[in-house]
């Protein structure tokens, strides 16, 4: 499918540029929805455990922590399915996504708290 749609866009590319820009999309989902889980684990932790703050960084842990389970869960999986690869290449993508979506968070509400007290 994903060939089809590049094809459309850009007509007809080499097999390599395909395997290479497949390469990106699968493992740029991986930051991206892994960054989101945490994201979401993270104002879960936050509506669970109330805090006058409005950023602590045990909700950051705890989300970081919820994102490194379950993508380790999915690596592990991967291993038992014949059709698919289990690496710990594809973990550290997961948790660079959900450090980056945990800073982009942190200096979001910081930030917000800063200039309301300013």
């Amino acid at each position: 499918m994903l060939r089809k749609i590049i094809q459309l866009v850009y007509g007809d590319i080499s097999h390599a540029a395909f395997e290479q820009i497949h390469f990106l999309v699968r493992k740029s989902a991986h930051f991206f929805s892994y960054g989101l889980l945490s994201a979401f684990a993270f104002f879960s932790w936050r509506a669970t455990l109330p805090d006058a703050r409005a950023w602590a960084a045990r909700w950051c842990w705890l989300a970081l922590l919820v994102t490194l389970l379950a993508g380790s869960a999915d690596e592990f999986h991967q291993s038992f399915v014949p059709s698919r690869t289990s690496t710990w290449h594809d973990v550290l993508i997961d948790m660079s996504g959900a450090v980056f979506f945990q800073l982009v968070i942190a200096a979001w509400m910081i930030g917000r708290r800063s200039s309301r007290e300013a």
